[in-house]
């Protein structure tokens, strides 16, 4: 079976020097993956967003690694968005191409549907077990990264897979 295997988690203890630091590994990360990779989803280039640019980095970056649940534009960092960086590109990967994820030994089907959200088409790539989403919206001649987040409740998972199983029971009768 043919599979990705995904990075180990990027995590902030095993980075010397404090925040700062452990910030820019995780932009190192996100320039290769998601700035120079050439990365690709169902044949178009998977691109960021890049405005505002806040301390020389790209919204995009924020956005996957902290959040703003009071969406009043102050953002926290997320450790475990942080930690999971390097699952992004590679969740993508594995949902364009049809095979499984392996993390520390245990092999993970992906669970992918789409959404119309306003006027976007999104692709939601879930690993149930992981607890980890990435989402993509689809342009006319590519895709945007639009998210990419760890499910620390339960609920929300769950409400994510309720909107699987509906997209699935929908395509199952059509």
């Amino acid at each position: 079976m043919d599979k990705i295997v995904l990075s180990p988690l990027m995590l902030y203890e095993d980075t010397e020097g404090g925040w700062i630091q452990y910030q820019e590994k995780l932009y190192m990360v996100f320039c290769i993956d998601m700035k120079e990779a050439g990365l690709k989803f169902q044949g178009k280039s998977v691109r960021i967003r890049y405005h505002p640019i806040e301390f020389g980095k790209e919204e995009a970056f924020f956005h996957i690694t902290c959040q703003d649940y009071d969406n009043v534009g102050e953002r926290v960092p997320d450790f475990r968005r942080c930690e999971r960086i390097g699952w992004i590109r590679q969740f993508v990967e594995a949902a364009d191409t049809g095979v499984a994820i392996e993390y520390e030994g245990q092999v993970h089907s992906l669970k992918i549907w789409t959404e119309q959200v306003k006027n976007d088409l999104r692709h939601h790539i879930l690993c149930e077990e992981l607890c980890f989403m990435v989402v993509v919206a689809e342009r006319d001649r590519y895709c945007l990264l639009i998210t990419a987040f760890y499910f620390e409740h339960e609920h929300s998972l769950k409400k994510k897979l309720k909107k699987y199983e509906e997209f699935i029971k929908a395509k199952n009768a059509s």
